[in-house]
């Protein structure tokens, strides 16, 4: 893969410039920092989104991605694989969960790749930055009488009117996100009073990133731009008028992800699995 240089930035949470580095997070050229004045993690030199279409699309990286931890670490990859039905206990799906917490109605799947993670009867809609992913989602989703734009996800969610949408998912997509604040804000303002957005990210406070250090697998580089907490995801959601419900409360300290939806108005509060 060419070298690409990435696009310095300040910290998406609140704005500061001046940074802490984490040489053993980093992969040169990439560059993972902490800001010096909200602690907030992140990648501070991500691709421009033009670079993102195409030499960093998804399912390129991906491929890249794997084959990057099979050689770094064998052992551990094949344990992994060999034991993945580990994630689903006590785990509902995905099915499962968006039945749980979206009202019927309009869906957005923000970077919604192939279009096909929003089960029926939700009309579901999308964004994805990646140009054939978004012919196969917006087949799919045009069928069920929605449809997908390919857009960066802040203009593919300024499209859509105040809210338009009962439900938001956002599985897997916020830590890709080079400016995470501005899109939950364009996130809230097209979300019904009574909708739920499921958010998805790596839990940059799990054990296994303490124990296991830049070897962690939420580390992806460079599609992980920012490294979330729930303390930070918390902080976040607030300042655009959001609170936070943890959906995996009890396993979190040993969970890789944080799993958690959010709603208009209230505070940050804990929900016990169900």
């Amino acid at each position: 893969m060419a070298f690409v240089e990435g696009v310095a930035r300040r910290c998406p949470q609140c704005g500061d410039d001046a940074f802490r580095q984490l040489p053993s997070y980093s992969s040169p050229p990439w560059q993972i920092v902490e800001c010096c004045a909200c602690s907030f993690v992140f990648l501070r030199n991500p691709p421009a989104y033009e670079h993102l279409v195409s030499e960093f699309a998804w399912e390129k990286t991906r491929v890249a991605e794997v084959a990057r931890r099979k050689a770094r670490s064998p052992i551990r990859m094949w344990l992994d694989r060999v034991t993945r039905w580990r994630a689903g206990i006590h785990a509902p799906g995905i099915v499962g969960r968006l039945n749980r917490l979206f009202a019927p109605g309009c869906v957005l799947d923000v970077g919604c790749g192939s279009g096909k993670k929003v089960p029926e009867p939700f009309i579901p809609f999308g964004s994805e930055i990646s140009e054939q992913l978004c012919r196969d989602a917006d087949a799919h989703m045009r069928a069920r009488g929605g449809r997908a734009t390919h857009a960066p996800a802040m203009e593919g969610v300024k499209e859509f009117p105040d809210r338009y949408f009962s439900g938001i998912l956002l599985r897997s997509f916020l830590e890709h996100e080079a400016q995470p604040k501005a899109l939950l804000a364009q996130c809230a303002r097209v979300l019904a009073e009574d909708g739920a957005i499921y958010v998805r990210v790596p839990n940059y406070g799990s054990l296994n990133r303490r124990l296991l250090g830049g070897k962690w697998c939420g580390f992806r580089y460079p599609d992980h731009v920012n490294y979330f907490t729930t303390k930070s995801l918390g902080a976040m959601a607030a300042d655009c008028g959001l609170s936070l419900a943890l959906l995996n409360p009890l396993r979190l300290p040993l969970d890789d992800n944080i799993n958690a939806v959010l709603k208009h108005g209230g505070n940050v509060r804990v929900v016990a699995p169900r």
